[in-house]
């Protein structure tokens, strides 16, 4: 009887293969790839072996950049391993192990999702082998899920659909980067380095997904400069209530009016003056007075993207940073699979949530938090729960939560400390009971016009014992007891005061806010039914949004403050998205790059074919190509950039 071989993406991952194998690898093993016992090898990728080969590599003319030659579309692409040695040597031991005779069975253990399918599909097909082979598709690290992966490791083939996905991803990207880089180089490079003053012609890089994103934070910076702030104003009063003996003030709330435009919503001096004038020793009484109690929710738990985002906005670390430490805890058993889009959990994974409040309660720093939770009595998170244990909101990975291995936080470096709490912290809040509000809403009229007054005061703490929630403080809440006021008891006005406002521009994207604006590109889209169809996807994935927004600041076109985390385009970044709004602004479009990936999501779910996907995809670039090519920089770039700046 044969062996069986397990093909890890990395290293780190194939130790926790191994030791559940029952091999341990030894320095020796390290170095010539992989390690083995009677039964069993385990070898190991360093992530991507094998990528797509440059134009060059189909024909060498293809080493000039000309316009003449575009666009290049392969009718079979070729593949070369990455020119490294160490991972050429890695390559061939693979290689040599998936063809030795004593190799029975391969069990692909590479990441659950789309790369990892990739990478993995990728050594197999270049190795030459036809060895059977099983996929093992697991969310943690820890012992009990690796073995069970192996138990239920099914077919190859019934990830077909996931491989082609990922092939046509690996695709589209080479034939807009390859294609587009090459037009608006050889077309505007000259003129862009004209612009930013730069010697040598630029060299323009341009990505599905890369140049959209530029094109959100051109945008952003655009409208910022853009702005003209406009002066608003508003009325407050303050009473003295007549039974009461309550002062307190209110905020006048004018009529709506129907058909507003954006000019016509902010209150003019003059008629707030009027207002005031026409109120002037008027009574006032209090027609309502409504006291509600209101229950907040726990949080949804974390998907890749709401854990960056807040981790950004909390600790002011960069996504790349925060990805980088999930994927080390994930390694390291302490949390499930951080590539996930999901925010809650399966059905199946409810029975191990025992056992990982158990772990947890071993560690000191959530020892009182578990505790509580015992306290509550029945877990309130069951089957019934849809807001966190949903099936149908499950795809490739449930969301991140902790592990039941009990996380030695005192060995752990301070950022990676501070990750592993959010999440743990996310986690345990959701088993807590609803943060309980007292809300108070009093109207005082006078005449026809009301003045609005609201309290809010936490009852019930909740979840809010466990997990800290960073909210905007509201302006129009205050601490004077109104809920004793009485309904129809006249009050007398004490003042007027004029409130002098003005209209701020948005807010400059931090690398936080930018993962999830990526994430829910829907919201840029005006056809609805568009909108539905794609609210799935986003601009990238969870695996690259965070690796697209660091190649947009090494290549120069964005900005990063290393303090605040927010983002500014470079003058060569906004030279470059302008000479694509005037020649392919589609380019541009996050309804489009949405729905590239929704397209990729289809094939992933059977919902269409490779075929019918490449065949919109060529079209595509035909098109775009050949109109990039008919503009023929008709437009000042230099005049158009001085005046944006």
């Amino acid at each position: 009887m044969g062996k069986n071989l397990y093909i890890t993406e990395k290293p780190s991952v194939a130790s926790s293969f191994a030791e559940v194998l029952g091999i341990k690898i030894t320095a020796q093993d390290r170095k010539r790839g992989f390690a083995e016992s009677e039964k069993s090898v385990v070898t190991w990728c360093f992530g991507h072996l094998i990528t797509m080969a440059f134009p060059d590599a189909y024909d060498p003319i293809y080493k000039q950049w000309r316009i003449e030659h575009l666009p290049i579309i392969p009718e079979k692409y070729k593949y070369v391993i990455i020119n490294d040695e160490g991972v050429k040597r890695q390559f061939e031991t693979i290689k040599s192990l998936m063809t030795r005779e004593d190799i029975d069975l391969i069990y692909a253990c590479t990441d659950s999702g789309r790369e990892g399918e990739y990478i993995y599909r990728l050594v197999y097909e270049h190795s030459g082998s036809t060895k059977p082979a099983k996929r093992v598709w697991i969310s943690s690290q820890t012992e009990e899920a690796i073995k069970e992966g192996i138990k239920k490791a099914k077919d190859i083939n019934e990830y077909n659909s996931l491989s082609t996905a990922a092939y046509c991803r690996a695709k589209e990207d080479w034939l807009f980067g390859m294609n587009f880089s090459r037009i608006y180089t050889c077309m505007y490079g000259r003129t862009v380095s004209n612009v930013v003053k730069e010697e040598k012609s630029s060299v323009i890089a341009i990505g599905r997904v890369m140049t959209c994103v530029l094109g959100l934070v051109v945008d952003r910076e655009q409208e910022i400069r853009n702005f003209v702030p406009k002066k608003h104003y508003g009325i407050t009063a303050s009473f003295l209530s007549g039974e009461s003996n309550i002062e307190y003030k209110g905020k006048w709330q004018p009529e709506k009016k129907k058909n507003k435009d954006d000019d016509e919503k902010y209150i003019e001096k003059k008629e707030a003056e009027e207002v005031i004038e026409r109120l002037k020793d008027k009574v006032a009484q209090i027609k309502k007075v409504d006291i509600k109690k209101k229950n907040e929710q726990p949080p949804l738990l974390f998907n890749l993207a709401e854990l960056q985002s807040e981790a950004n906005k909390k600790f002011k670390l960069p996504v790349e940073k925060t990805l980088e430490i999930a994927q080390k805890l994930y390694e390291r058993k302490l949390i499930t699979y951080p590539r996930t889009d999901c925010r809650v959990i399966s059905t199946d994974v409810l029975g191990e949530v025992p056992k990982v409040l158990n772990g947890l309660f071993k560690n000191p720093a959530y020892k009182d938090n578990v505790s509580r939770i015992k306290e509550f009595g029945e877990l309130r998170v069951k089957k019934t729960t849809k807001r966190f244990v949903d099936d149908k909101k499950v795809t490739d990975h449930y969301a991140i939560i902790p592990t039941y291995i009990t996380a030695d936080t005192n060995k752990m470096d301070s950022n990676s400390k501070k990750i592993y709490d959010l999440i743990v912290k996310r986690f345990l809040a959701i088993f807590y009971p609803p943060a309980v509000y007292n809300t108070v809403r009093v109207e005082t009229h006078i005449d026809d016009e009301i003045f609005v007054s609201n309290a809010k005061t936490l009852k019930d703490t909740g979840w809010k014992e466990v997990y800290d929630v960073s909210t905007s403080k509201e302006d129009d809440t205050t601490n004077v007891p109104i809920h004793l006021l009485k309904k129809n008891e006249n009050c007398k006005m004490e003042a007027f005061d004029l409130d002098e406002k003005e209209t701020k521009p948005p807010s400059r994207y931090t690398d936080g806010s930018l993962i999830i604006t990526m994430e829910k590109a829907g919201k840029f889209i005006e056809d609805e039914e568009l909108r539905e169809q794609i609210k799935t996807s986003g601009i990238g994935t969870s695996a690259t949004r965070a690796g697209i927004i660091k190649k947009l600041k090494d290549i120069g076109y964005i900005n990063i403050n290393s303090k605040t985390q927010v983002v500014t385009p470079t003058i060569k970044g906004e030279a470059i998205v302008e000479v694509v709004r005037r020649t392919a602004k589609e380019l541009l479009n996050p309804s489009l790059t949405a729905s590239w990936e929704k397209g990729l999501t289809m094939i992933e779910n059977k919902e269409t074919t490779e075929e019918i996907f490449e065949e919109k995809l060529h079209k595509y670039i035909n098109k775009t190509i050949n109109k990039v090519k008919r503009s023929r920089g008709n437009f000042d770039l230099a005049s158009i950039i001085k005046k944006e700046l």
